[in-house]
């Protein structure tokens, strides 16, 4: 199960962008079909944080704040100051405007962030500001946010989840803005012109957008979730780009015409949750017994082709250089060892093993993953009993936390802050349905260190981080497996630059020559 935790987007994105050798129907030079693999189920955050989504999203909903090429916070719809180390006051650009003309406000932009508190909306993106102790907007074109403890990564995870959007839309629609029926209307470079959930998504250029105009007239978006058929389809001029792109198959697209691959640091980790509330998951003996029984170089080698790194730390790999360079923390490690699984089994309630049901998503990598998976644990007595459920049934149940079990989660994320990933792993709110900590495993400790980590910086953020880290490594709740790049096949016809912050790339792709 892949989600994009973020307009992020960027972030998740593994952009990619191929044209046709010549065959299809002709498209206009300022018009391009996009070819997802999964679509879009809401064009708001807070119930729409997945990789579709929130590329859709990215091109249509503005943030108040951006982050640059480096991954800083940078002015996007505001600019701020700092009054007090928890509290700051963002002025609005002047003379920004909806895509449906009406004029930005201040109660506009305090109300998107302030929605994601209130249990009634259950945000998706709530645990982002859970440090958020008041938004208010307190002039024209002012909204001060006061936070119950300073955070150095506030603006970093504003940058990913505080989209804008009108107050009197999202005040009517708690729990349906975004949606076919609704829709939503924001200030970024595009607006929406049709969403639906079987016929895809089109989005026209936004006359009303306080930028540079796009050079993009359209955007359409289309749904086609077999990868072979995919890759046909931009090959044959259907579909001009893609982020449906799986890095273990770029062999396939670095030999289509006039393609060029590009590689680069994906800010994502995928990893098996095991959720320990109930049954032989809670045995921590068990989890370990996992954790060394999964053979994580194998995994990483199938599913990157090369393209990726196992992983051994549960951050994405440009978290862990951001924060930690070269010199990594001594944290405990499962290395790939039968024996050492089959003694740790031998320790548990189950020293015979056990059977245990396994629902997974019946496209994309997460049956691979679970294939592979389940031939390592039957080597030491574990049988996972596979059940494959079709995408959007499988994503919305685990969102709704109905019978978690061990499940294959690739997470994408927007910034190089660790704040950002770890309240989605051990904080105990997320463990909520609609959170992303499917494991459930948090305790008022963990609550505790993660709010000292908010208002942490230099080696005392080090320090809480690593902590953190240890504790999820000594407990098991997760088996990190492998971190990949992500993948940009660019075609002559289109020209865009990519990296691991890259979030507008609508915006930024252009016509080769212009």
């Amino acid at each position: 199960m892949t989600y994009a935790k973020a307009a992020t987007a960027a972030v998740v994105l593994a952009l990619t962008t191929a044209c046709s050798s010549g065959a299809g129907p002709a498209q206009t030079r300022d018009s391009l079909v996009w070819g997802l693999a999964t679509a879009p189920n809401s064009l708001d955050i807070a119930h729409g944080f997945n990789k579709s989504s929130t590329l859709v999203q990215s091109a249509v909903l503005d943030t108040i704040v951006a982050l640059d090429s480096t991954g800083k916070p940078a002015p996007r719809l505001a600019d701020w100051t700092q009054p007090d180390p928890a509290s700051y006051l963002f002025t609005l650009r002047k003379g920004i405007r909806f895509s449906d003309g009406t004029p930005v406000t201040a109660d506009d932009a305090a109300f998107s962030l302030s929605r994601h508190l209130d249990p009634k909306v259950a945000s998706q993106a709530a645990s982002y500001f859970t440090g958020v102790k008041r938004v208010e907007a307190v002039g024209e074109g002012q909204v001060r946010v006061t936070l119950k403890r300073p955070s150095p990564a506030f603006l970093a995870v504003a940058a990913t989840a505080w989209q804008v959007t009108p107050r009197k839309l999202a005040e009517a629609h708690p729990k349906d803005l975004g949606s076919p029926e609704v829709g939503t209307v924001g200030t970024g470079p595009f607006k929406v012109s049709r969403f639906s959930l079987t016929s895809g998504v089109v989005l026209e250029r936004n006359p009303s957008y306080w930028g540079k105009p796009p050079a993009l007239r359209k955007v359409e978006f289309k749904t086609i979730p077999d990868p072979e058929t995919l890759r046909l389809a931009v090959r044959s001029g259907e579909v001009d780009a893609t982020d449906g792109v799986n890095v273990r198959d770029a062999r396939k697209w670095t030999n289509l015409p006039g393609v060029k691959a590009i590689f680069y640091p994906g800010n994502a980790i995928a990893y098996l949750s095991l959720a320990l509330k109930s049954g032989p998951l809670k045995d921590p003996h068990v989890r370990k017994a996992i954790a060394h029984a999964v053979d994580r170089k194998a995994v990483a080698q199938l599913m990157t082709a090369g393209h990726g790194t196992p992983a051994t730390i549960m951050l994405p790999k440009p978290q862990i250089t951001a924060l930690y360079g070269d010199d990594l923390p001594g944290l405990p490690e499962h290395a790939h060892d039968l024996a050492a699984a089959k003694a740790e089994l031998a320790k548990s309630g189950y020293p015979h093993g056990f059977e245990l049901k396994a629902p997974y998503a019946s496209t994309g990598d997460t049956g691979t993953v679970m294939q592979a998976v389940a031939a390592d644990l039957a080597k030491i007595g574990i049988r996972l009993v596979l059940e494959p459920s079709p995408t959007d049934q499988y994503v919305s149940r685990v969102m709704e936390h109905d019978r978690l079990s061990i499940q294959f989660v690739n997470l994408a994320y927007g910034t190089p802050e660790p704040i950002e990933v770890l309240p989605d792993l051990v904080s105990r709110a997320s463990a909520e349905p609609q959170g992303f900590n499917f494991s459930g495993y948090g305790t008022a400790e963990t609550d505790r260190r993660l709010d000292a980590l908010s208002s942490a910086t230099g080696d005392e953020k080090k320090t809480q981080v690593t902590a953190l880290l240890k504790e999820i490594a000594e407990q098991v709740p997760y088996v990190p497996l492998y971190s990949a790049d992500y993948a940009a096949a660019l075609s002559e016809k289109f020209t865009v630059g990519f990296d691991t912050w890259t979030v507008d790339t609508f915006a930024n792709l252009r016509p080769a020559g212009r």
